[in-house]
């Protein structure tokens, strides 16, 4: 898990849902808004929601794999494109079926590395798109 510092409250991502300021990678919707000038860091939070699966442990080992690999990355600390963002993930829902039936048909322990990989794919992809967009 992430430090509170670096997460997203709740007014902030309530604001960046208002905002409509989103992009969409392979399974994975990014919501973003620039960071405050005296924060230099990123806050980045993660939902998974009940449409994925109802069993709450499989969306938690899906969002656990995802903070740990921001975490891991030190992507808290790096600017993106020289500045700072508050960003908040997502999943893509016209991609849900496909992510249910790679659940639905594979182990827990190769949910790991895939869901790894993807979201490596979809947040460099991001990464890039904000340094197009600005």
């Amino acid at each position: 898990m992430i430090k509170h510092k670096f997460r997203l409250r709740t007014k902030d991502v309530r604001y960046l849902t208002k905002k409509r300021q989103n992009c969409t990678k392979w399974f994975f919707g990014f919501r973003w808004i620039k960071q405050y000038p005296n924060k230099q860091f990123n806050q980045i939070s993660c939902h998974i929601g009940v449409k994925l699966s109802k069993n709450a442990t499989i969306r938690n080992q899906l969002r656990r794999t995802i903070m740990n690999y921001i975490r891991d990355g030190n992507f808290l600390s790096i600017p993106i494109n020289w500045q700072f963002y508050k960003i908040f993930v997502n999943l893509d829902k016209n991609k849900l079926p496909e992510l249910i039936k790679y659940i639905q048909e594979h182990e827990k322990s190769e949910w790991n590395t895939y869901f790894k990989e993807e979201f490596w794919t979809s947040f460099t992809s991001f990464q890039s798109f904000l340094c197009w967009k600005n």
